[in-house]
Order: C-alpha cells, then structure tokens, then sequence
C-alpha cells in the first residue's frame, strides 16, 4: 500500500494524501520517503500548478510522528530521522506553486508543521491542531517553534506551545492560521485550487519567495526586491499577456514564461 496516495483532481490540481489512517497517518521513515519522491515529482512537473495535500481516513490530516520509531534511545537514528523530516518540511515550504492544506481532524507536531509550511490552510469545524512535544519532554524538530512564532506571534505560539494545547479550528481562524473554517471541505479546496490556476504561475512563485523571505529582511530592503520583481516580471511573456487581456477584456492565457 502506498503511504502516499497520489491523483489529480482536476487538470492542474495534484493531490497527495497521507495514507496510514489505522495510524492517523502519522509520520514514519517510510512515509517520509514517499513524501520526499512526491514533491520532487510536483516540483519538476510543469503540467501541476496546484497542489493539494490531506490525509485519508477521515480523522486526522497527520496526527504527528510515529512514537514508536522513536523508543529505545536510539540516538543516530532519531537525529537522522529529524534533519530529514527538516529538510523535506523545507522542500516543501520552497515549492514555487501553490500549496493548499486541508485539515481533518487532527494536526498535530510535525503534521501541524506540514501545514505550517503550506500556503493556504483550509479546516474543519472539527480540526484540532497544536504542537504537543513538551507533553514527551521533547520540542518540535521540524521548524514549527519558528514557522508558528513567525505566523501568530510570541504570545499565542508559547501559549500553544508552553501548555501543550490543541486549538481548534475556528481558533486556528481567529489566529490566521486557517483561511476558512468550513464543512464541506472538498468545495472549499476547489474553490481555492480553481482560483489559484487563474493565476501566473511566474507571479505566483515570485510572490511565495517575498513572503517567506521578505520578513527576514530590513523593510526597505524587501520594498526593494519586491520592486525588482515587479520588474521582472513585467518584461515577461505572461505579464505582457496579463496587461493585454486585461485591456481586451478576456481571459489571460498564462504560459510560465
């Protein structure tokens, strides 16, 4: 059985389900692997624009890492396992196309630092989230201390983090985290996977890199390289073409280029 299933949605769409649900697909060695491939093959594949990542069985997006791997005291293997799980959640965070989350369920540890590293998270009523590791005498491993810090700020990351708390997904809302809060969670996704096809993947992947890079920067420097992308892209195809449609009223038709 693979541990992560793959298919398209629509054309464009790729979606990549983690699929150990008698584990709430929590993470192992294998899976990561798997995960590894499977963004290599997004990220080389021109004709996927979107993509998509949920977890099967209906209960849990990734309920974290599998805790058994880790038993024994077995040191070497347990560095290895996080500087890989490291280095995949960066691949992923890197990716220049959309990434878009759907949660069901639990994502916790290094499943909600999955979702940290995507670009829209989308969530059930019913979501539950949270980086428990101190409850194991332990701490997040893949960037999540970080990524979370960074998106809601000291307070409410240490206070998440600090009382080992699962927060739901109308907090995950609140905090903004989530994008939408919804029950249909299959007309949520698509309705974001339509719309982010409708955009310049140039554009969209020169966007994603400001975001992540630009807070790690002095203000006016960012403004800067954010001009000196603007630029750029304006002297391409696709940014030619969006002007011209937008004048001709008529829908652009964006080529990567």
């Amino acid at each position: 059985m693979a541990l992560i299933e793959i298919s398209q949605l629509i054309p464009g769409v790729r979606q990549l389900m983690f699929n150990r649900p008698d584990k709430l697909n929590a993470l192992s060695t294998p899976l990561m692997a798997e995960f590894d491939t499977a963004l290599d093959a997004v990220a080389k594949d021109e004709t996927v624009r979107v993509l998509v990542l949920r977890g099967a069985g209906g209960k849990a997006f990734v309920a974290g890492a599998d805790i058994a791997e880790y038993q024994g005291d077995k040191r070497a293997a347990f560095i290895a396992y996080q500087m890989n799980s490291r280095r995949v959640f960066d691949k992923l965070e890197a990716l220049g196309k959309p990434v878009i989350c759907a949660i069901d369920g639990f994502a916790l540890g290094g499943g909600f630092e999955i979702a940290l590293c995507c670009d829209i998270i989308l969530v059930t009523p019913n979501a539950q989230l949270g980086l428990p590791e101190g409850r194991l005498g332990l701490c997040p491993g893949g960037g999540g201390t970080q990524r979370l810090t960074r998106a809601v700020g000291k307070y409410a990351a240490l206070d998440l983090m600090l009382a080992g708390w699962r927060m739901s997904g109308e907090r995950a809302h609140q905090l903004g985290i989530a994008a939408e809060v919804s029950e249909d969670l299959d007309a949520a996704l698509m309705q974001r996977a339509r719309a982010c096809l409708k955009i310049a993947p140039l554009a969209q992947a020169e966007m994603k890199r400001l975001a992540l890079q630009g807070p790690d920067a002095p203000a006016e420097t960012a403004k800067s390289y954010e001009q000196e992308v603007l630029f750029r892209l304006y002297s391409t195809a696709d940014g030619q073409e969006g002007i011209d449609a937008f004048l001709e009223k008529r829908a652009p038709e964006f080529k990567g280029a």
